[in-house]
């Protein structure tokens, strides 16, 4: 199977997520916003450009904007055709068309008339072999790829209104990727290649060295990741149906899949009425006393725990060992923990006494995050280790 950076992304933002679009092919229909045609329109223009500086042929700067309107214009005709555009918050439409306008004049009046420059291409597709011996192939496309010299340059450009942390590792480890693909489409033209992020909302360049080692760790992450996208997909062929677990994020609000997910789908359900012990109830009614009932718990908790501080200080203070109240009696008594400073020290010491057999201890919630974490395999370890099925309710308020 050949893989992208997104779908690599969306496996490690929730795997359940990745299972109701590639595995179930669950394909919801493709809804447009008006942050989406900001981008591509402002992306479409800057190709053009490229493309005709490529034949040197040099557009105005009005040449620009008519370009940018006209694309902009026919894919909002289309996205609303039938439904309304999303636009977030409190944003108007002409707030997107008067950004658009100021990117690709500010881009102009900053890098016109784009001498000396050698564009090897635009919206460049490359596939390329992640892992060689484990046949995992990769594909993206690239912006823009310039040669300046002996260096290869991947230029990619971003429209969002907020500017990222410096170290945002999605945008590095996508472009380090692409310096991979490049590699291998354009080896013996090059020695050395760069990353170059345009954030046009800032006026800022961001420009990185793709190296090798970088490249190694990068692809070092992401094998890992494909390998547990593999057997996750192994395990759910095998009716494990639970394989792609849910991760609860903020991402979980902008989500295709809500409806289905089993961390929202419930709020499309009819309240049930269920009988037990505590007679007839219904579902929605339960969660709101649980949550109450915990709520109360976790109350009392902080509240025993200060009680038990003001109680340990007050028998401190005059030497006892049990107070009474009125109804109820406290006796107290103390325990005495070790803990470790120099684990390399204590090893040694214990060996020497002879307890380090009996010192020595599996820790099962390491075990079980390896487990969780896919790289300790079930079935590799199906002799030594089981797995159990436990159920804990967590209340929360909506």
């Amino acid at each position: 199977m050949v893989y992208s950076f997104s779908q690599v992304q969306l496996f490690a933002q929730c795997p359940k997520r990745y299972q109701f679009r590639y595995i179930d092919k669950m394909q919801k229909e493709f809804e447009s916003s008006a942050d989406l045609i900001l981008g591509h329109s402002v992306h479409k223009v800057l190709e053009n450009l490229y493309n005709k500086i490529n034949v040197f042929a040099l557009p105005t700067q009005e040449d620009l904007v008519k370009d940018f309107h006209s694309i902009r214009d026919s894919e909002y005709a289309e996205a609303s055709k039938d439904t309304p555009l999303q636009i977030k918050w409190d944003n108007k439409l002409e707030d997107y068309v008067r950004r658009g306008e100021e990117y690709v004049k500010a881009y102009y009046q900053k890098y016109a008339p784009f001498k000396d420059i050698k564009v090897i291409g635009t919206e460049i597709q490359l596939m390329f072999d992640l892992d060689k011996e484990w046949n995992k192939k990769f594909r993206g496309y690239v912006d823009r790829i310039d040669k300046e010299g002996d260096t290869f340059i991947i230029n990619d450009y971003k429209t969002g209104k907020r500017l990222p942390p410096e170290q945002k590792e999605e945008y590095i480890e996508q472009l380090t990727l692409y310096g991979l693909g490049v590699q291998q489409k354009y080896a013996k033209y090059f020695k050395n290649i760069k990353a170059r992020l345009f954030y046009l909302h800032f006026d800022l360049v961001d420009e990185r060295e793709i190296t090798n080692e970088s490249i190694q760790t990068v692809v070092a992450k992401y094998s890992t990741l494909i390998e547990n996208i593999e057997h996750k997909k192994f395990s759910y062929n095998m009716w494990d149906k639970k394989s792609f677990e849910t991760i609860q994020s903020n991402n979980c609000d902008y989500c295709e899949y809500r409806d289905v997910c089993p961390l929202r789908a419930h709020l499309k359900y009819d309240d049930e009425v269920v009988g037990s012990e505590l007679g007839e109830k219904t579902i929605k009614g339960l969660v709101d006393e649980y949550v109450k009932l915990s709520r109360e718990e976790s109350n009392a908790k902080w509240e025993k725990e200060s009680i038990k501080g003001i109680l340990t200080d007050y028998l401190d203070k005059h030497w006892l060992q049990k107070l009474f109240g009125n109804t109820g009696k406290i006796s107290a008594s103390k325990l005495s923990n070790v803990s470790i400073k120099d684990k390399e020290k204590l090893h040694d010491v214990l060996d020497k006494l002879g307890l380090l057999n009996e010192a020595m201890e599996i820790d099962r919630f390491a075990v079980q995050r390896f487990v969780k974490e896919g790289r300790l395999p079930i079935d590799k370890a199906e002799w030594s280790i089981e797995k159990n099925e436990s159920r804990s309710l967590r209340a929360g308020e909506i």
